[in-house]
């Protein structure tokens, strides 16, 4: 049996270059049955830039999952895609699960088809959602779903949300699987910087668009010292540093779904401070959760300007009082959101 890996491009200063090498070793770790062989489907190289406020470049990422369908299409043509193989798309907002499908259903060569969920139209707050809100990318996103055997999803409000939002009925749920991602490998590299020596700064993370609300970022700016860290270019070592070096970590998010930036952070020991929204509410203790309504807009903010402020020069002044609570969030984050387990049992053995 083969396991293709069909990753997301891979970025230096993001987590996909981390998953790009991290996942086959995640795999081999599990894999008892030294009959199975592990194949990353890799894109052909593009440029390491990145459409204004988001994750990716929307124009080479296109280039880059064509890539991928062509060599896919190669393997299938070549007769090295067998009855029983398995691919994992890294990505599930990736248009190469459809010739995955579509070959496997016409070649008669029965694949299963796993796919992680991360954003997407469906959610409205995500880049997507702004900009693609019209009926097609529904019925796409709603077509990988079924294309895919299992649909992963990092958090239970991720999940539940794209259920709703595609109107995805009940008696089809059991395609949706609530795993944590793939980041095990990667807390090695973190957990070096929970006892250094902290400085009295914030630091802000997030990608320079509307849905992560910078402007409430820029003004917190003028007030503390915060790090905004897409002002800088820093590479993945750089910014751990950076990171491991601040008592906090803001975020003022109208979209999460996870957010592996802030369990980054958390994993490095600094303290969050999040709005009680999003994925936020699920993961997090409620010493580290202000009131939503404080940044649910900017606005919002001006008004509870104040509040927030004293809820931030709290933790600032005393960390030691959150210490315990810090403890017990990282190892939580670590068990069960950076953990791959439940994605591995089932790609490898099924459910």
């Amino acid at each position: 049996m083969k396991i293709f890996i069909v990753p997301i491009e891979p970025i230096d200063s993001r987590y996909s270059k981390q998953w790009y090498d991290n996942i086959p070793k995640l795999i081999e770790q599990r894999v008892t049955d030294k009959n199975i062989e592990i194949v990353t489907v890799a894109g052909e190289d593009i440029p390491a830039t990145t459409t204004s406020g988001a994750f990716l470049d929307f124009a080479a990422t296109n280039y880059y999952k064509s890539t991928q369908a062509a060599k896919i299409s190669s393997l299938f043509m070549n007769g090295e895609v067998n009855s029983g193989d398995k691919f994992l798309v890294t990505d599930a907002w990736n248009f190469v699960i459809t010739p995955i499908k579509y070959m496997s259903d016409l070649l008669d060569i029965p694949v299963e088809i796993h796919g992680i969920w991360h954003a997407g139209a469906y959610d409205p707050s995500d880049i997507l959602g702004m900009k693609m809100s019209k009926h097609w990318p529904a019925e796409t996103e709603r077509s990988w779903f079924y294309a895919c055997d299992y649909n992963y999803y990092a958090t239970d409000f991720h999940k539940n949300m794209f259920l709703n939002n595609l109107n995805i009925p009940a008696e089809h749920h059991y395609k949706a699987i609530t795993s944590g991602q793939p980041h095990e490998l990667i807390v090695q590299d973190l957990e070096p910087g929970y006892n250094v020596s902290k400085n009295k700064q914030i630091i802000w993370p997030h990608r320079y668009n509307a849905d992560k609300q910078p402007d409430i970022a820029e003004h917190i700016a003028t007030d503390y010292p915060v790090v905004i860290t897409q002002k800088m270019s820093l590479s993945k070592a750089e910014y751990y540093k950076v990171l491991s070096e601040s008592s906090i970590i803001f975020s003022c998010s109208l979209h999460e779904n996870l957010g592996i930036s802030i369990m980054e952070a958390v994993l490095s020991g600094v303290i969050p401070i999040l709005p009680n929204r999003c994925s936020y509410t699920e993961m997090y203790s409620a010493e580290f959760l202000y009131p939503s309504e404080w940044t649910s807009s900017y606005n919002n903010f001006v008004k509870y300007k104040d509040q927030l402020y004293a809820f931030i020069n709290e933790r600032l002044e005393n960390p030691e009082k959150y210490a315990q609570a810090l403890e017990i969030q990282h190892t939580r984050l670590k068990d069960v959101y950076m953990s791959s387990s439940v994605m591995m049992e089932t790609l490898i053995n099924g459910r």
